[in-house]
């Protein structure tokens, strides 16, 4: 292939990226979960907003990797933080940074094979399915497979002989990943061998340069953890939290929260720490909380060696399945509303056929392949060692492209000479793209369905909430947030009777939720049962002993019964936890009130 017809066909295949993007974009701009956001989301946007409005340094150790947020709140410093144009903002740098990402997949692959394979590879990014969903998102996976696919270009270039500032470039790569997926620390070690190359020495060198550069990145956010309380941390503190999450005797693979309602990113950087520090009766730093739960995993693992086992087998299942697995937006919903993902595109299902392919086609070239293998196996064991989401393992998909372009490129050059093998080639790439529309699965109606009705009550708009939770229930009976949820929303309303019967039904899903415990037995008092609201908040204090709306409710229970003084400690108790918790403030001061009026 001639130079300019290389850059011809390039310039194609990155338009045809851009508008595929683009026109996503345009197709969902005002959607749900995409114009309005819920959970992850909507947490990185208030985190990046407050950033923007000053917060530069932060006040805490970090929970969750910090570079997404500081990014975006880069852009609303810019934009506007109130701007209702800050989303479109952000979607569009995503958009700009992913056809990058495309252009860097293009270079590693040229490396590896020449023209054909890097505009393979570059092509099937740009078709490829959940990509274009996750760069309009408001989410850090886009951003991830970005610097990914920069990260593979470094290693391929650095392995082919590229100079020591390569090498050094590469660690750099690597920690801009970490500060996006902290799991991306356990991924260095398996790149660490590509600076071994045959028939040249300095490895130990090159190596070292590797290490600096992560290093460089990692020093300034372990100074910030330090200098605002959270020990050694060089990224966040979540690392021990998310090991226990996905091994411990109750887990499934996927995320379980530590407290059931809690699951919502306002509690999970709180609950680690206060179940943490409960248990071993003192205060903890950012470090201690995470070597607690990291500890408290291990412990299982020692007891139950064979249970540990077979956990990690079924998440290495899950990992490979095709089935994209949902966090908060169910990607084959959003393909019901887009018609640019109900299109015929690249799906993992396609690109694991393709890949296995790859692979066989350059089974004597295993050496050159060497940085797309190792990235592969650490990215996919530093994924499952935890627990999975299809975000999570996104990443290893670029790899994965570089090794099925290998079939696509093949089939390009030997169209003519090989006959035979580009018919079976050919056939490949055809089952690689139809597969998906025939094995589409149903989106997770029950999650869909769950988080329109937070979104309706956010807005206002209280029936609607109501309606869409109960379509969750209908398809999920079992889905505990939904059914504390439809209390919240009767009690909202002054429908007293409709709260006690959903927050029953909560209670029966999750008995071991302090939160349901502690609505019913608001409920309960709101309609005069005072032994009934008694025993559900005595059950909520039982769970959680710190459950402040338990402990300020019972003692609102024995003011009434004449009880001030053990009322009065248990409003103590409340502020201890939390002095500017509201409610037991104002309890105090009719207590104050009361007990000045008695002398």
């Amino acid at each position: 292939m001639t130079a300019s017809r290389e850059r011809r066909v390039l310039f194609l295949v990155l338009t045809l990226a851009l508008l595929l993007r683009l026109m996503h974009w345009v197709a969902v701009r005002e959607a749900p979960f995409v114009g309005s956001l819920v959970m992850d989301s909507e947490e990185y946007d208030r985190w990046a907003r407050e950033i923007a409005g000053g917060e530069w340094l932060g006040s805490e150790p970090f929970f969750q990797a910090p570079l997404y947020p500081y990014l975006l709140a880069v852009v609303y410093a810019v934009v506007g933080i109130a701007s209702a144009a800050r989303l479109d903002a952000v979607y569009l740098l995503q958009i700009v940074l992913a056809v990058a990402g495309c252009w860097a997949l293009y270079r590693a692959g040229r490396l590896l094979g020449g023209s054909r394979l890097g505009l393979a590879a570059a092509g099937l990014a740009a078709v490829y399915g959940p990509f274009l969903f996750y760069d309009v998102q408001l989410l850090k996976e886009s951003l991830a497979v970005t610097t990914v696919s920069f990260l593979l270009w470094g290693l391929v270039a650095a392995a082919r002989g590229g100079r020591l500032g390569v090498w050094l470039a590469v660690g750099v790569g690597a920690g801009v990943l970490v500060l996006l997926r902290e799991n991306a620390l356990l991924v260095v070690p398996f790149l660490l061998p590509v600076a071994v190359v045959p028939g040249r020495s300095g490895a130990l060198r090159r190596m070292t340069l590797v290490v600096a550069g992560l290093a460089l990145v990692l020093a300034p956010v372990a100074v910030r953890n330090a200098a605002v309380g959270g020990g050694f941390l060089p990224t966040t503190f979540q690392g021990g939290v998310n090991f226990y999450i996905g091994n411990n005797a109750s887990a499934d693979g996927t995320y379980r929260p530590l407290t059931p309602g809690r699951q919502v990113p306002a509690f999970e950087r709180r609950e680690p720490v206060r179940l943490a520090e409960q248990a071993l009766g003192r205060e903890l730093t950012g470090a201690e909380v995470s070597r607690y739960w990291l500890g408290e995993s291990l412990d299982w693992a020692r007891s139950r060696p064979f249970d540990f086992l077979e956990l990690q087998a079924r998440k290495l299942g899950m990992f490979w399945r095709w089935y994209e697995w949902p966090d908060a937006v169910d990607y084959y919903w959003m393909a019901s509303i887009s018609p640019l993902l109900a299109l015929p595109l690249l799906e993992l299902g396609g690109v694991m056929l393709l890949a296995l392919a790859g692979l066989w086609l350059v089974r004597r070239r295993l050496v050159v392949w060497s940085p797309v293998l190792l990235f592969a196996v650490g990215w996919t064991l530093s994924t499952v060692v935890f627990f999975v989401f299809s975000r999570y393992r996104l990443p290893v998909v670029p790899a994965l492209l570089l090794l099925a372009a290998v079939p696509v490129a093949e089939l390009v050059e030997g169209f003519r000479t090989q006959r035979r093998r580009s018919a079976i080639l050919g056939a490949l790439v055809l089952i690689a793209f139809a597969a998906p529309a025939m094995l589409s699965p149903e989106p997770r109606l029950d999650l869909v369905h769950y988080n329109l009705g937070i979104l309706a009550e956010r807005d206002g708009r209280i029936g609607e909430a109501a309606a869409e939770l109960e379509r969750a229930l209908n398809h999920n009976p079992e889905l505990f947030s939904a059914a504390l949820e439809r209390g919240n929303l009767a009690r909202r309303v002054g429908d007293l009777g409709g709260a006690i019967g959903w927050y029953r039904r909560a209670t029966e899903i999750e008995p071991r939720s302090a939160l349901a415990w502690s609505n019913l037995g608001a409920a309960l008092m709101l309609s005069r049962d005072e032994t009934g609201a008694a025993e559900a908040l005595g059950k909520a204090v039982e769970i959680d002993p710190t459950e402040l709306g338990a402990l300020t409710n019972l003692a609102v229970l024995r003011a009434r019964r004449g009880e001030i003084e053990e009322a009065g400690r248990l409003v103590e108790r409340v502020l201890a936890i939390d002095p500017a918790y509201r409610p037991a403030r104002s309890l105090q001061r009719r207590l104050d009130a009361e007990e000045g009026a008695e002398r």
